[in-house]
């Protein structure tokens, strides 16, 4: 199943809020992560643990601990779910 960007941005959007405690009108694309939404490191786990479990799918969490923005987290997110999942090769 495919996910369009508009449900991936909400599903972002609503997590971010949810998690750091903030009305979903405060979160927007362009908001820094650290410097307008105040993220804190523990912050950042329970927000990419929240989105791992919202799609199912593992991130790289070094790579989102780099990541400035919302768009930048919702980018990622959006290429992360396009990509094909690779199937576990069974030994012959």
């Amino acid at each position: 199943m495919q996910l369009s960007e508009e449900k991936i941005r909400e599903a972002c959007l609503k997590t971010i809020a949810r998690e750091l405690d903030l009305p979903l009108e405060e979160v927007k694309l362009d908001s820094n992560l650290r410097d307008d939404l105040d993220l804190t490191s523990l912050d950042a786990m329970n927000v990419i643990m929240a989105l791992e479990d919202e799609f199912g799918q593992e991130a790289d969490i070094e790579q989102i601990l780099e990541l400035q923005t919302v768009q930048q987290l919702v980018d990622y997110l959006l290429n992360l779910l396009q990509q094909p999942k690779c199937l576990p090769v069974s030994p012959e």
